[in-house]
């Protein structure tokens, strides 16, 4: 293959894939992961899946109406002279029955307004879900992508501390040992590189994931318009109370219990007798030998009562099955009740230790850009290297980045500790947004 045509080849290559890659801020983010994500899917399946399951267990309290006709042509064989004889019949019929008393189908549709509920609490939990996880992912890429810059400027001193090993080596001011190190420190780096360069790769592509579109370019975040306020209200009790009454988690395990107790109270309901009101009419027309085109014309209207006697022992095992189904579920409610206590406590003080650390970090880099100016002039008096310089921006980038991965765990932070309460809403990803910088990623 000529050398013009591999060019033209890597050059199409790389258009393609440029072609895939897009820009992305938090909102377009959010956008498609929220048509993109298939566990939101599932459980908007399973939400509308269980609205239906209301429907049919309503059915049972409404009226039945059933109709049936028939038609037929019937022959006798008879030992007399008459010989066979043939003759038509037709009938039709419609029967309403209708449900005056019944514990098990009434305690059924409770039932299942209590799972269609439960659902609908799963799917708001997974929707919050997915919208920390979005922005979780987000701010990973963009920590990685300090993460790169870091590695870069690490790279740079160790190859100008080996280059400057090396002249002084060939000089004969130096040694070999020195050599030696710097090309261990230089190899060292260029690992670590490789490694935050694969971060880098790995955390777009958990991004792309999630919304399906590899982006290169995001919008960051600007560091002066992030405001730094502890959480409001201010009064950890404030937000477990909120917590008790909105948290999705602790909503569906309250419709747990309830889906528990209305299958105690259906199992109860079946030993109990049920009644029916059913009417009718039916019509009939038949020939026989001795008549022709009889016809018949009937209504009926009755109370159908039903009084189960025994079973076997399996409603009373269907009762006692219940009765721990209910102890199960009460325990569930307890466990998720201090899991989201645990979780508003753990995240309300990381918001406040977020706080702290960006704050310190803040001053860390205003002492790192003082100490990278006076190297800088340090070495224009004659007292410092340019390994010295890049040594010191190495020191101030990662400081930067330090000071990055402070005001994403603010931003992630303050982001669960919403969820745990079950107060996060879009309005978040909107307010987060407006925190970035202005302009295309």
């Amino acid at each position: 293959m000529t050398k013009p045509l591999m060019l033209l080849m890597l050059s199409v290559l790389c258009g393609l894939g440029s072609a895939s890659a897009e820009s992305l801020d938090l909102r377009g983010a959010w956008e498609q992961a929220r048509s993109y994500d298939a566990r939101l899917r599932v459980a908007e399946a399973e939400y509308a899946m269980q609205q239906e399951e209301i429907a049919k267990a309503r059915a049972a309290l409404r009226p039945n109406i059933q109709a049936q006709s028939s038609r037929g042509r019937n022959s006798t064989r008879s030992s007399s002279l008459a010989g066979t004889s043939y003759y038509n019949t037709e009938s039709s019929s419609i029967t309403l029955k209708q449900s005056l008393f019944n514990l098990g189908s009434a305690a059924s549709y409770k039932q299942a307004k209590a799972i269609a509920a439960k659902s609908g609490e799963i799917l708001r939990n997974e929707s919050n879900d997915l919208m920390v996880r979005t922005v979780e992912a987000y701010f990973n890429v963009l920590y990685a992508e300090e993460g790169v810059g870091v590695s870069r400027a690490r790279v740079a001193a160790a190859a100008e501390r080996l280059k400057q090993a090396r002249r002084a080596l060939k000089n004969g001011l130096g040694t070999v040992t020195a050599v030696d190190e710097a090309e261990a420190s230089y190899d060292s780096v260029v690992a670590d590189e490789i490694e935050a360069r694969n971060s880098d790769e790995f955390n777009r592509r958990e991004l792309e994931r999630l919304t399906g579109i590899y982006a290169r370019e995001l919008r960051p975040l600007s560091a002066g318009l992030l405001p730094l306020d502890d959480p409001d209200p201010v009064d950890v009790d404030v937000w477990l109370a909120l917590a008790m009454e909105k948290s999705p988690e602790i909503g569906a395990a309250e419709e747990g219990m309830n889906i528990a107790r209305r299958e105690l109270e259906k199992n109860r309901g079946a030993a109990y007798p049920s009644l029916d009101l059913v009417a009718g009419r039916s019509y009939s027309v038949s020939e026989t030998s001795y008549t022709i085109d009889r016809a018949y014309d009937t209504y009926s209207l009755m109370l159908q009562l039903k009084v189960p006697m025994y079973t076997g022992g399996y409603i009373s095992a269907s009762v006692r099955q219940a009765r721990v189904g209910c102890v199960k579920a009460e325990e569930e409610f307890s466990w998720y009740e201090r899991q989201v206590v645990a979780d508003i406590r753990r995240y309300y003080h990381a918001v406040l230790n977020a706080v702290l650390q960006v704050r310190a970090y803040e001053k860390a880099v205003i002492s790192r850009e003082t100490a990278c100016r006076s190297t800088k002039k340090g070495v224009q008096a004659g007292l410092s290297t340019r390994v010295d310089v890049l040594k010191s921006r190495v020191k101030l980038l990662t400081s930067r980045q330090d000071l990055a991965k402070a005001r994403y765990q603010y931003i992630i932070n303050l982001l669960m500790l919403k969820k745990a309460s079950g107060l996060v809403s879009e309005s978040d990803i909107d307010e987060i947004q407006s925190w970035l910088k202005s302009g295309e990623a």
